[in-house]
């Protein structure tokens, strides 16, 4: 029997298929049609939606968004490869004690800060202790940190990190962009002239291009393919792809709602896609502090009130109905779209008992790519149920801090996938993502999950015993599972590599490269 991998994967073959797309490459695998030898020399340009906002990673307020511009210009302790999987990066190996209260971290030796700083024990207690205090004015930092309690040098190459209860995910929280290293001689000054510890460095940013060079003291030196790199914001998903068609940039992130200039990507041999799937699901975020939504008959409403298959079609089935956090993997439920189709009689029946017939939601949506394509569509939909959904464009920089602010009711948007399903969690319910918080059962087994260890019987089963109770009582409504989609020239390389590629919405583009 196929996984729910392996069947997702052909799922979105099928539906690339039928918008005659060619020679679909999917996860892992290379979509380079020219090969030729890598040009040392070349400037690599790369475009997203998102400028940035700026260069210091604790600073962050949208860690996806700021995964591109973070990505090459600073290493973690750990850090992601292009399949989802922790890797070493500034330490070498770390190993977690016999009490589970700490965690040791031994530094690879020769590193170097692009100042030509020491990567060494004291600088990395410098940068974690500036994270630790941080946590009170960064929800972001907070998440990944929340159980830490100390960390100290306990040799020039070791880092002990103490945690107050046991924390399995802490190699995972540890790779997020937000945690990269950074020079402590220039804290002061990394928003605007950052000195980080990745394999690219710092040359300039101006309002949508941030322009960097090969470090060439990085410690891996078959890291940096390309001599610069050039990252673009380009807002409008069209405007980026016709970028990429005159030759304006040499890759971007495609999204699917671009599926039309995708098919003619892969139709065309001068260029390629990258299909992957990820732990991304679109959903409508509610915050359940405000009434009704506080009540769980008027949450299962809203999810009866979506038409999930219908937009799913809309964009050529490249996002396939969801009603669970997890579109794949630990914790996913086969089957859980059943419980609720589109029923919108069985919605106005709900509401009314709840006492919230002419239901009025204010809400806000990104004023971009997959949102923007949808959002009208769910407002369509959740009318037929007797449901007034008010929502305001918003850009992607801003959206998440707005809604965690309170005070939509609703934000349309998609759930960040994580390295660990654990940081999902906290994420997306109980924490940033969920200003109402959740219901104490689904609380109290998301706590079940996040203490498991890592890929244990016991994290599977918390993880689906997670997921049952949030279907029966959701806490927001999930719509569809969200793959990205990658574009380049053929002359492109590394496209199939790039860090967090299967997990977030923008990549690290720190593998990339030009052949000759």
């Amino acid at each position: 029997m196929l996984s729910r991998t392996s069947r997702l994967m052909a799922i979105l073959t099928a539906a690339l298929s039928t918008v005659a797309l060619t020679a679909c490459a999917g996860a892992g695998q290379s979509a380079t049609s020219t090969g030729g030898e890598v040009n040392s020399a070349a400037t690599v340009r790369f475009a997203i939606a998102n400028p940035p906002v700026q260069f210091d990673p604790i600073a962050s307020r949208n860690e996806i968004g700021d995964v591109t511009y973070f990505g090459a210009l600073y290493d973690g302790l750990t850090g992601v490869n292009g399949k989802g999987e922790v890797v070493p990066r500034l330490a070498e190996h770390w190993e977690e004690s016999t009490d589970k209260l700490s965690w040791t971290f031994v530094l690879r030796p020769g590193a170097t800060f692009h100042n030509g700083a020491p990567i060494d024990g004291a600088a990395a207690v410098a940068n974690l202790e500036r994270a630790l205090a941080a946590r009170t004015t960064s929800g972001l930092i907070k998440t990944k940190l929340g159980p830490v309690t100390g960390v100290k040098a306990t040799g020039p190459s070791t880092v002990e990190i103490a945690v107050s209860a046991p924390y399995p995910s802490l190699p995972a929280a540890l790779a997020s962009p937000v945690l990269g290293l950074a020079s402590p001689a220039a804290f002061a000054t990394l928003a605007t002239a950052p000195v980080g510890s990745g394999p690219y460095k710092f040359v300039s940013n101006s309002a949508n291009r941030a322009i960097y060079e090969r470090f060439e003291g990085y410690w891996d030196r078959e890291s940096a393919k390309a001599a610069r790199l050039e990252l673009l914001s380009i807002p409008d998903g069209p405007a980026r792809m016709n970028a990429l068609r005159s030759g304006q940039i040499d890759g971007a992130n495609a999204q699917i709602n671009l599926y039309a200039d995708i098919r003619d990507f892969q139709s065309n041999p001068s260029f390629q896609v990258q299909t992957k799937p990820t732990q991304s699901v679109f959903t409508l975020y509610l915050n359940t502090t405000h009434e009704p939504l506080d009540n769980p008959d008027v949450r299962r409403a809203l999810n009866f009130a979506v038409d999930r298959n219908a937009l799913s079609a809309s964009v050529s089935g490249l996002c396939q109905p969801a009603v669970q956090p997890f579109p794949t993997g630990p914790g996913h439920i086969d089957g859980a779209e059943e419980q609720y189709p589109y029923d919108p009689e069985k919605a106005k029946q709900l509401l009314a008992s709840a006492g919230a017939s002419g239901l009025i939601i204010d809400g806000i949506f990104l004023a971009a790519g997959l949102s923007q394509t949808l959002a009208p569509a769910i407002q369509a939909q959740m009318a037929k149920a007797g449901i007034n959904l008010r929502i305001n464009g918003v850009n992607q920089n801003d959206a998440r801090g707005i809604f965690r602010s309170g005070k939509p009711d609703l934000m349309v948007h998609q759930i960040n996938g994580e390295l660990d399903p654990a940081l999902t969690l906290e994420n997306n319910f109980l924490g940033l993502d969920s200003p109402g918080g959740a219901p104490t059962e689904i609380t109290a087994r998301a706590r079940q999950a996040i203490a498991a260890p890592i890929g244990s019987p016991e994290r599977t089963a918390a993880l689906e015993q997670f997921s049952r109770a949030v279907i029966a009582e959701p806490v927001h409504v999930h719509v569809c599972s969200i793959p990205n989609l990658f574009s380049g020239t053929s002359k492109l390389v590394g496209l199939d590599q790039m860090p967090w590629s299967s997990i977030t919405l923008n990549p690290d583009i720190r593998t990339l490269g030009l052949t000759n």
